[in-house]
């Protein structure tokens, strides 16, 4: 890494100093602007043209140390106050910066650390008080910054090769901040309308993000690797229409593609990918229409993944998947619903799970866990107040089995379980509860391998409760009416119940 020090007189005017073919052109119209320009280094070229009162611009190429060979720096201010400066070292850098109005501020360094060259740095502000940065090491790397009113602030760095950025601003106090470290990265930030926030880390290498806020408050963070392990070929897509809206996403490892859409405010959204596994080319894509929805999503593993849709006010959503092929959908339309998702845990993972969650309504909460292979769990509410939970192989090895959970109405309650039992893997089991009306409660448990426990529910407060263990169990119960009670107990092989209830208070 190379050390500079530089010293510079201050002058009250143009003062150039030429070394080995230098060019210098400076042009200044109005009252107490400054221009230092220092060459060092051969076949370089400067540009300054300021016009208005007390602007300053600072042009180095090139230091004592290192030399700059055949660099270019233009900068053209027009206002009051405004500030440019601009160094590089090394070969063929470039340098371009205009700011039209007052108190703006623009930076840019190129090669000052390391080796390299063929590197652009533009800056274009419009406005008054904004300031921009640009720091470039390494070679070819290209960044863009543009600014439209007042006191907003870009800052890109980037180290390596081939990386490009490019940041634009519209509006008051917005911030957007670009940081690259590694190679043929690409990222790109738009922001329109006051006081929004865009932060991004790539590490690694063929990254690409995208973030688009449009509105007030709103703050999105993507975090591309790591300065401990890279991501590579990751994807990160961030759009938020709206005021106070929260977007994160945050991927290590290889392929993940984390996708973010918001429409309203103060929707919050959060994607993390291989943070604590190996592994990659997972998806997560979350969006979100209307205010106040949450949506979380945590994936470890390979080929997980995972869709969240929410539509309406203060819906959330929470999926977290460790293992390999899984799946989990998650949709909700209406206010207040709550889903959450488990595909794995911390000591056993989910291979080839599917987890299926659809919310109509207000006030619905549905649970969904398994771990083992190639389980299934659909839940669909429509209604208000219904409650469905599901668990599959949590405590117990197996897989391949099922849970459908089906209510339309309100207050209604379905809960299943399928484990194993006494040395008895816990496969192959099938669990069905359908509920029509209101407070209805169909309970099912599974102790064994395939075991079919079918529920059907249409009234008011009945009652059905299923408990299976063993293998090869059936169980079928229909209600039709309002407060039916039935329990069923089986244990043992190949035991068969059909249980029918209508009317009202009926009992099994």
């Amino acid at each position: 890494m190379k050390t500079v020090i530089l010293s510079l007189a201050t002058l009250l005017s143009a003062t150039i100093m030429i070394a080995q073919s230098n060019a210098s052109d400076v042009s200044q119209t109005g009252e107490d602007n400054v221009t230092d320009v220092t060459q060092v280094g051969t076949a370089n070229s400067s540009t300054t043209a300021q016009e208005g009162m007390a602007n300053r611009a600072t042009a180095n190429q090139g230091s004592d140390l290192f030399s700059s060979r055949n660099g270019i720096i233009q900068q053209t201010q027009v206002g009051t106050k405004n500030s440019a400066t601009a160094q590089h070292e090394e070969d063929v850098n470039g340098i371009f910066q205009e700011q039209i109005g007052d108190g703006n501020s623009a930076a840019a360094t190129q090669n000052l650390d390391f080796t390299g060259g063929g590197n652009s740095a533009d800056q274009v502000q419009e406005g008054n008080g904004n300031t921009a940065t640009i720091s470039q090491e390494a070679s070819l790397n290209t960044a863009f910054q543009e600014q439209i009113g007042d006191g907003n602030t870009a800052t890109t760095a980037q180290q390596g090769l081939f990386n490009t950025s490019g940041i634009s601003q519209n509006g008051a106090f917005n911030t957007a901040s670009i940081a690259q470290v590694g190679d043929f990265n690409a990222a790109q930030q738009v922001q329109v309308g006051e006081a929004n926030l865009a932060n991004a880390e790539q590490w690694g290498t063929d990254n690409i993000l995208t973030q688009d806020q449009d509105g007030g408050g709103n703050s999105a963070t993507s975090l591309q690797g790591s300065s401990s392990f890279d991501s590579r070929g990751g994807r990160v897509q961030q759009i938020q229409i709206g005021d106070e809206n929260t977007a994160f996403a945050n991927h290590e490892e290889d392929n993940n593609t984390a996708r973010q859409e918001q429409l309203g405010d103060a929707n919050s959204a959060s994607i993390m990918q291989n943070l604590g596994s190996f592994g990659g080319d997972n998806l997560a894509t979350q969006l979100q229409i209307g205010n106040g929805n949450i949506a979380d999503a945590s994936q470890n593993g390979s080929n997980n993944a995972s869709d969240q849709s929410q539509s309406g006010d203060e819906n959330s959503a929470s999926a977290t998947q460790s293992g390999d092929n899984n799946t989990a959908i998650q949709s909700q339309s209406g206010m207040g619903n709550v889903a959450t998702a488990l595909q794995g845990g911390f000591f056993f993972t989910s291979r080839g799970g599917t987890i299926d969650q659809f919310q109509l309504g207000e006030g619905n909460t549905a649970f969904a866990r398994h771990e083992e292979d190639n389980n299934t769990i659909i839940q669909t509410q429509l209604g208000n107040g219904n409650s469905a939970a599901a668990t599959q192989n949590v405590l117990t090895f197996g897989g391949e089995n099922s849970t459908q959970q089906f209510q339309v109405g309100n207050g209604n309650v379905a809960e299943a379980t399928q484990e194993g039992d006494l040395g008895i893997f816990g496969e192959n089991n099938s669990t069905t509860q359908i509920q029509f009306g209101d407070e209805n409660l169909a309970t099912s448990s599974q102790n064994g391998a395939r075991n079919i426990s079918t529920i059907f529910q249409a009234g008011n407060g009945n009652i059905a409760n299923n408990t299976q263990t063993g293998t090869d169990n059936f169980t079928l119960v229909s209600q039709s009416g309002d407060l039916n009670n039935s329990v069923i107990l089986q244990a043992g092989t190949n035991n068969a119940a059909i249980v029918t209830q209508t009317g009202v208070g009926g009992g099994e």
